[in-house]
């Protein structure tokens, strides 16, 4: 989140000037990333700061992987210090086994040399292999920020970026994009507005929308198309500019006509004010607040993840992830049925219920099947929300009615990452992770995540992106 510009503090202005001269005289390293199917694979720089990726697959073997790059610890590598601020790229060619190294996306969208990016979501033309990103851009003045989209049409080699909001955004956030054919969608918001910008020109242009003014502050948080070529996003609506209350967000979805902006929107579900950050200055707004994400199945059920806490009405209550799903007329809040509790963070360790469940996930598969991932802490020692962290997966054949296994570990213990640990990594690293079906084996699911020392970062406590394959 653009919030997110914080740090630059004592001893980051030195570490800039020398990673400046250094990365005058240094090579960018080409080596690419292994992803080992044991394990989770580092993505991004061995000195990060790495945080929020995105990851999407085509059908022609490719696999591609979004990072946001800030100045990194040049002392492993002196490439993590160049690039700050910055949507990069990697690229797979043989299906996620093996990557590529970052390129930046676009350095300076529009001909504009922004000063900060944040915020990517990827999306690939399954058609044709198109690849289209899209970013924040902001820091010129004041609270100005761009929505930008840039298409590649080599395998991510190269880009191509179009600014896709028309008016002056201030403080724009959280864009998510899907492409049909001709068609991308971009979902983000402003404050009360939620926008949905359309191209009809696969990407060359795009006509922005507002489709809706309710809440405070909106937030995008993920998006499907349905076999009709339709756009499905989910929103997370704060009812107050704190997200505190209870209930503190509307969980909503909506559905945007193939080839049109027209969009309606239904209510699923609300979230109460989440917990507190556990580091001081605060985390970004709302670190710990409620979120969701929506996928779908090969039948066309409809899926929603959202979080809520584990006693309703309760400000702050510990967060579980919970799962709603709809099969038809999936506009009206009244078709949506609640499927049940999706974590299972009490399933070890986590004493008195008081850990996390977090920044929930999913894929939607054959019928029936989905596959979910979550943060959760339970491994802490003691539980303060500062140790222990880890991603778990859970997959469920019959829409969720029942899941085919407890929670699995996706993260490990990575050895040349200061974050980890035997037991996880100290905090989640950007509020989101993402799961994505890889058709180049078999649908078997790819995730993507972050791990910190704590929100802040920078190149003394630098977070790193991490790879998992379970093909």
């Amino acid at each position: 989140m653009p919030d997110r510009e914080r740090r630059r503090a004592i001893g980051v202005f030195a570490a800039a000037a020398i990673a400046f001269l250094l990365a005058l005289f240094s090579p960018l390293p080409i080596a690419g990333a292994t992803a080992a199917h044991a394990g989770p694979a580092e993505l991004g720089f061995c000195g990060g700061d790495d945080w929020e990726p995105s990851i999407a697959a085509g059908s022609s073997g490719h696999v591609y992987v979004l990072i946001t790059h800030y100045q990194g610890n040049t002392a492993c590598d002196p490439a993590s210090g160049r690039h700050d601020a910055r949507i990069m790229i990697q690229v797979s060619g043989d299906g996620g086994k093996t990557f590529g190294p970052p390129r930046v996306v676009a350095n300076a969208p529009g001909g504009i040399a922004y000063p900060s990016q944040a915020d990517p979501a990827i999306a690939v033309n399954q058609a044709n292999g198109a690849v289209y990103v899209s970013f924040l851009a902001y820091g010129l003045s004041g609270g100005h920020t761009d929505v930008y989209v840039a298409k590649s049409t080599d395998s991510g080699r190269s880009f191509t970026a179009v600014k896709v909001n028309s008016h002056d955004c201030k403080n724009c956030d959280h864009p998510k994009i899907l492409a049909s054919g001709r068609d991308v969608y971009v979902a983000y918001s402003q404050a009360t507005n939620h926008f949905i910008s359309l191209s009809t020109d696969a990407g060359r242009s795009f006509t922005e929308t507002d489709v809706l003014r309710q809440g405070v502050v909106g937030f995008a948080e993920g998006g499907v198309l349905d076999a009709h070529g339709n756009a499905w996003f989910t929103w997370a609506d704060s009812r107050a500019s704190s997200c505190k209350g209870v209930p503190a967000v509307d969980y909503r979805v909506s559905k945007t006509l193939a080839g049109t902006a027209k969009t309606r929107f239904a209510d699923v579900a609300t979230g109460d004010q989440g917990p507190a950050c556990p580091f001081k200055p605060k985390c970004g707004f709302s670190f710990f607040g409620p979120q969701d994400d929506i996928g779908i199945d090969a039948a066309g059920t409809l899926y929603l993840v959202w979080q809520q806490g584990q006693h309703p009405g309760t400000r702050g209550s510990p967060p579980v992830v919970n799962l709603s799903r709809c099969s038809s007329g999936c506009t009206s809040g009244s078709s949506w049925s609640f499927a049940g509790r999706v974590d299972d963070k009490n399933a070890s360790g986590c004493a008195g219920s008081a850990c996390y469940a977090l920044f929930p996930a999913i894929a939607g598969g054959s019928r029936g099947q989905i596959h979910v991932t979550w943060f959760d802490d339970r491994n802490g020692a003691p539980i303060n929300h500062r140790n222990g962290w880890n991603v778990w997966y859970r997959t469920s054949t019959d829409g969720g009615a029942r899941w085919t296994t407890p929670g699995r570990r996706m993260s490990a213990y990575m050895p040349a990452e200061s974050q980890s640990r035997r037991a996880g990594f100290l905090f989640p690293y950007g509020d989101y992770m993402r799961i994505e079906l890889n058709p180049n084996c078999g649908g078997k699911p790819v995730m993507v995540w972050g791990e910190g020392h704590d929100w802040k970062g920078g190149p003394s406590a630098p977070g790193h992106v991490n790879y998992r394959s379970l093909c």
